[in-house]
């Protein structure tokens, strides 16, 4: 029994780092991750091009935009816009939270998350909560693999010190008090 529980672990973590990549190792690197549309239809992210490129966060009923937000990348060039076409839009399971993770290019790009309520977005960065060492050469947040319940998260960190490799580090961040998100240490 316990061989058969560990074999099935092993194939989800395995599974997980397969599909959960950003961007993916398989497939198109440039295709977009998630979805756009919050499960219960309300809301759309779109991309923008002009005057630069930005996301939009889109109330379907209205089409107003409810949360904006600037490309990493932001000249209206074709390289840049296939970068931000490329964007993960990963939902909850109730369309209350959404995490907009840039395309992961080098370390490039951001994590966003938004919480929604009566109509309105507020938005959180993953720094806001994860402090990042000043000597850390390159450093970037993704979602890996994703949404573990309908108000908590499992993000990666990449991050480059000088003079090694990239290591990961996994954190779960819990929104259950979307004023103060509570953050910790995974494997």
């Amino acid at each position: 029994m316990k061989k058969i529980i560990l074999q099935t672990t092993t194939l989800l973590f395995v599974l997980g780092c397969v599909f959960g990549q950003n961007p993916p190792l398989i497939g198109d690197p440039y295709a977009a991750r998630g979805r756009t549309k919050s499960p219960d239809r309300k809301y759309d992210w779109i991309v923008k091009e002009i005057p630069t490129i930005r996301y939009e966060l889109i109330n379907v009923a209205t089409g107003d935009a409810i949360a904006t937000v600037s490309s990493y990348y932001p000249s209206a060039n074709a390289m840049n816009v296939r970068y931000a076409n490329a964007v993960g839009v990963f939902w909850n399971s109730d369309s209350t939270f959404v995490a907009l993770d840039e395309l992961n290019r080098r370390r490039a790009g951001h994590l966003y998350f938004f919480a929604l309520s009566g109509g309105k977005a507020h938005e959180y960065r993953a720094e806001q909560f994860i402090p990042i060492r000043k000597t850390a050469d390159e450093a970037r947040f993704v979602v890996d693999p994703g949404w573990i319940s309908p108000t908590k998260i499992r993000v990666r960190l990449a991050l480059k010190s000088p003079g090694s490799d990239p290591r990961s580090k996994f954190y779960l961040i819990d929104f259950s008090n979307p004023d103060t998100p509570e953050v910790q240490v995974t494997h």
